[in-house]
């Protein structure tokens, strides 16, 4: 029981030490770190403002249309030959081509022709016909020229000035194509003119090349001269193409001429529908708003200025036929259909 004493007391005085022990250690351990603060927020870098969108440009209001330039009314003054009856004819075609609003139109026959005031001078001047060119000449000295219906033009162009032409006479060229759609055999053709034509001559030569026609030329110095050289040449040629050249023609030569081709099988184009009366197979004649239009477009250029590259005879452009069905049907040609209609360049 004794040794149970002493067990239990060195069972207490042991668990008196390990308690002791246990405070001891308590004291002695350092005491325990201070819990770490939470880190500062990261503050997060303020990102630049943008800068205000700068609005877009309004759009630069589009310049008024400049004003139209006031057009210019010219004075133009169309003279022509009353006695000639399609001298007037062509010359009213003519006023009434010209716009109004670009042209103050003066017509006067020739024969009444004075001069203007000084402060109303024509910007140009329009002759229908030969005399219409001489009195615009002599009373409206200076003037520019636009002449048409003027056969012999050579004699107008050759006394210089400022002067231009339209051709009397229809396209030659359209001239013998329409010869040979009536006459498809036609080859030789004779033209008799009188001196001072080559400039016509010329043009002749290039419109037959040109639909592969021959061409026997002869120059006449009076109408009898003209009726000797056709008769010579009668049996050689297939047409006779007659010109309005006065110098080498007259009324009673024209009949004798026109018989003798009948009486010869020579068809005949004419260039009056007046001689189908008196036996010619056909007549080509210009057309007057044709012959309107192209002094129209010669006049304007005249009147602004614009005559460097204008040539002095501008062409028409149109033929107007008349056909003689009774001398086509007795030359045994085909069948005549039309009588009457225009061919125009390049139909």
């Amino acid at each position: 029981m004794q040794h149970d004493g002493r067990h239990r007391r060195s069972i207490t005085a042991t668990l008196a030490a390990a308690a002791i022990l246990v405070i001891a250690g308590c004291a002695t351990a350092p005491p325990p770190l201070p819990a770490e603060p939470p880190p500062p927020p990261i503050a997060s870098t303020p990102q630049p403002t943008p800068p205000p969108a700068t609005p877009a440009p309004a759009p630069r209001p589009k310049p008024a249309p400049a004003p139209a330039p006031a057009l210019v009314r010219r004075d133009v003054t169309v003279v022509f030959d009353a006695d000639t009856a399609s001298a007037a004819v062509t010359a009213a075609a003519i006023a009434d081509a010209l716009p109004p609003q670009q042209y103050r139109v003066t017509r006067v026959d020739s024969a009444n022709l004075t001069p203007p005031a000084p402060s109303s001078q024509p910007a140009v001047v329009i002759a229908v016909g030969r005399p219409a060119v001489d009195a615009a000449r002599s009373r409206l000295p200076g003037l520019p020229i636009v002449f048409c219906q003027v056969f012999a033009y050579e004699d107008v162009l050759k006394d210089g000035g400022a002067i231009w032409g339209v051709h009397s006479l229809p396209p030659l060229a359209l001239q013998l194509k329409t010869w040979q759609a009536l006459d498809p055999s036609l080859r030789g053709i004779a033209l008799i003119l009188g001196e001072d034509r080559g400039a016509l001559s010329a043009e002749i030569t290039k419109a037959a090349t040109s639909v592969g026609a021959e061409v026997r030329f002869e120059t006449s110095h009076s109408d009898r001269e003209t009726l000797y050289l056709f008769k010579r040449l009668a049996s050689q040629v297939g047409g006779l193409w007659l010109f309005p050249d006065s110098r080498v023609l007259s009324p009673t030569v024209l009949r004798e001429l026109l018989s003798y081709a009948n009486s010869h099988n020579v068809g005949v184009l004419a260039f009056n529908e007046s001689l189908l009366r008196w036996g010619a197979l056909a007549s080509a004649v210009s057309v007057p708003a044709d012959v309107a239009e192209t002094v129209r477009v010669v006049a304007e250029r005249v009147a602004a200025g614009k005559t460097q590259d204008l040539p002095a005879m501008t062409p028409l452009r149109a033929a107007e036929l008349h056909v003689n069905p009774a001398v086509a049907a007795a030359l045994g040609l085909p069948r005549v259909t039309e009588q009457h209609w225009v061919a125009r360049d390049p139909d």
